[in-house]
């Protein structure tokens, strides 16, 4: 099969119909292997297209036409996000140490004595004045007076008569408070002030005794329902605590 020479057309246009003119000339090489190198140029071209076409649609470009030059190279727009991923790292960093620093901050300025008020009753054994371990959160429902020092003989008493027949009552002070037999109470003995630390005003060893008693609450779940600090009187706490029962 011969070729058709440029700018020489057959008259008959070689048998083959109109073609567009845009076209130009059609040159039909002698040996149809010679196209081969072609074809294979053709098919990367349009596998490079579609690859450039999937990248454009997910980083929502709009697709075109044309040659590469029209395209923007996929390395701009992986740039750009790679640039707004660490911007957004970098500000929930910022925000991360922001908080932690707020915290920290937040608690220096509480003090050393400053109480954690925590829902759940802490895990705390103490003991009697016997030396027998009490533990608190196995004594629910319970209302336990920090005594701090007071005798507060008549808070007791009132509160033991107020309360409810499954409620344990439990007087703590850093040595066990001396209670009357005739008492249903537990005297417990908290040298540490665990429980003034957690809920009180926090331990001061220093600190002369008064009658800043605080009463908890605790409900039969084990739950710290209320913590009512200078309980000096039943009337601050009666009506919870005959809720526990």
């Amino acid at each position: 099969m011969g070729s058709f020479r440029e700018g020489e057309p057959p008259s008959d246009n070689g048998g083959l119909p109109d073609l567009p003119p845009e076209w130009g000339v059609v040159l039909i090489p002698d040996d149809l292997s010679e196209l081969d190198r072609e074809t294979s140029a053709l098919r990367r071209e349009q596998r490079r297209s579609a690859r450039r076409t999937k990248w454009r649609r997910r980083f929502g470009l709009p697709a075109k036409s044309g040659t590469d030059d029209e395209n923007p190279p996929v390395g701009t727009p992986l740039l750009i996000m790679a640039i707004a991923i660490v911007a957004a790292l970098t500000s929930l960093f910022a925000i991360t140490l922001s908080t932690r620093t707020n915290s920290t901050t937040t608690t220096s300025s509480q003090g050393p004595g400053a109480p954690v008020v925590t829902p759940t009753m802490i895990d705390l054994s103490l003991n009697e004045a016997d030396g027998t371990s009490v533990n608190l959160q196995k004594s629910k429902p319970a209302v336990i007076l920090i005594l701090d020092g007071c005798t507060c003989d008549q808070l007791i008493r009132d509160t033991v008569a107020s309360a409810p027949a499954k409620v344990h009552v439990l007087v703590v002070d850093r040595k066990a408070p001396t209670v009357a037999a005739s008492i249903n109470a537990v005297s417990l003995a908290d040298p540490q002030q665990a429980l003034r630390a957690t809920y009180g005003p926090g331990p001061d060893h220093n600190r002369t005794p008064s009658a800043d008693v605080t009463a908890l609450l605790v409900d039969s779940a084990g739950t710290v329902v209320n913590v009512v600090k200078s309980a000096d009187d039943i009337n601050t706490f009666k009506e919870v605590l005959s809720t526990l029962g």
